[in-house]
């Protein structure tokens, strides 16, 4: 048993010393010594194409969607993402929008973002990311075509010009904010 420790212990031993980094090979005192001129430094440290990944356009929207949301006065991105968790645990993803204990939770998620002011291409990326049914009811001063079911929770909006005017939802307390026509 001794000398399979022994014997085990000098192999570890030895294949640790072959490996170290700064190990000196050659004969005598003759030192190879390589350094690294500032240039080639430098470009060791910044990532080449093949370590980048490229973010597809999608996410990139996203991002920029909830970078916008994020950084308009009145929007409470904290409190959005809190409001999502309870709504992610009442139920599975486009149904549950109301809890007895909380409310309307999706009307105040849509409340948190401060969706007015917003393009209709950033809320709808925020509302899908976020699992929220919705639709736009007016354009440009025009009421669209809708459907009659109730949906609770759904977001109904309108568009001018591209721009989030106002928005409503369904079975919550809120009522039509804002119009442009």
């Amino acid at each position: 048993m001794k000398r399979f420790f022994i014997v085990t212990l000098s192999l570890v031993l030895l294949t640790a010393c072959s490996s170290a980094p700064n190990a000196k090979s050659g004969a005598g005192d003759s030192q190879t010594t390589t350094t690294i001129s500032g240039n080639a430094a430098t470009d060791e440290s910044q990532p080449t194409e093949s370590t980048m990944v490229a973010k597809p356009p999608e996410l990139i929207q996203l991002e920029d969607a909830w970078d916008s949301a994020a950084s308009r006065p009145g929007a409470d991105i904290g409190q959005v993402f809190q409001l999502f968790r309870l709504k992610q645990s009442l139920g599975p993803k486009n149904l549950a929008c109301y809890d007895p204990d909380s409310g309307d939770v999706c009307e105040q998620i849509v409340e948190a973002i401060d969706v007015v002011g917003l393009t209709e291409l950033q809320l709808t990326l925020l509302l899908d990311s976020l699992e929220l049914p919705h639709r736009v009811i007016e354009r440009d001063c025009e009421p669209l075509m809708v459907t009659e079911e109730f949906v609770a929770g759904r977001v109904n909006f309108s568009v001018f010009e591209g721009v989030v005017t106002g928005w409503a939802s369904e079975g919550g307390k809120s009522s039509w904010a804002g119009s442009s026509c």
